[in-house]
């Protein structure tokens, strides 16, 4: 999720919807090679969602979850 901020209008009713997607738990996550230019490296290792999950849940969706999948 990313952090965001609503101007309420104090006049008008707001309604927020919840929406949950993503790939299948075992899905490997990585760059695609056609987007890493000649010689460039990923700065984070090979991880699935099922594990970005985890982590996400475990730092309680804190700024750097993807810390530990740095290289």
């Amino acid at each position: 999720s990313v952090r965001h901020r609503v101007l309420a209008n104090g006049s008008k009713s707001r309604v927020s919807m919840v929406y949950f997607g993503g790939p299948p738990s075992g899905e490997r996550l990585a760059p695609l090679p056609l987007l890493m230019g000649e010689g460039e490296q990923s700065l984070y290792r090979e991880f699935t969602w099922c594990e970005y999950k985890r982590c996400a849940c475990r730092t309680m969706l804190a700024d750097n979850r993807l810390g530990q999948f740095e290289k």
